[in-house]
């Protein structure tokens, strides 16, 4: 059961490492052991851009500044719509989880976590280069 018909997420990566962090997600939530990205439901009157940061705060603890590009993927299905974005930080932190996650790592590119979240797979499947080339670009 979705939790409405409009998501975002964030894709977090440190441009001092070029690594990306994941996030192994809870058994109380959808697809439970996969390794995700933060997101959630966009809120009435909030932007899905604004809804992908306040998710990196919320789930993994961002503080700080974070240079949001995108979306970089947008999932879509009848009735419902999900946008991945981008979020570059300076360096990785250490994340502070809530209730929604297990556990989170930074990880290379070339070297993700399996099981993947099916959206992440597919936003790697599809927008792997664009991903690949953006945080170099920020390097």
């Amino acid at each position: 059961m979705r939790w409405g018909t409009f998501g975002a997420g964030i894709l977090i990566a440190a441009a001092s490492t070029g690594r990306v962090l994941l996030l192994k997600r809870s058994e109380d939530v959808m697809e439970p052991g996969t390794w995700g990205l933060p997101g959630g439901k966009v809120e009435s009157r909030e932007g899905a851009r604004a809804a992908a940061f306040r998710e990196a705060q919320e789930e993994a603890g961002l503080m700080g500044s974070m240079a949001v590009t995108g979306p970089i993927y947008v999932f879509k299905e009848p009735n419902f719509e999900f946008q991945t974005f981008l979020g570059i930080v300076a360096d990785e932190f250490v994340p502070v989880l809530n209730w929604e996650s297990d556990d989170a790592g930074w990880f290379s590119l070339g070297r993700l976590p399996r099981p993947l979240h099916p959206g992440v797979a597919a936003m790697m499947a599809k927008r792997g280069g664009q991903v690949r080339a953006e945080i170099a670009r920020h390097r």
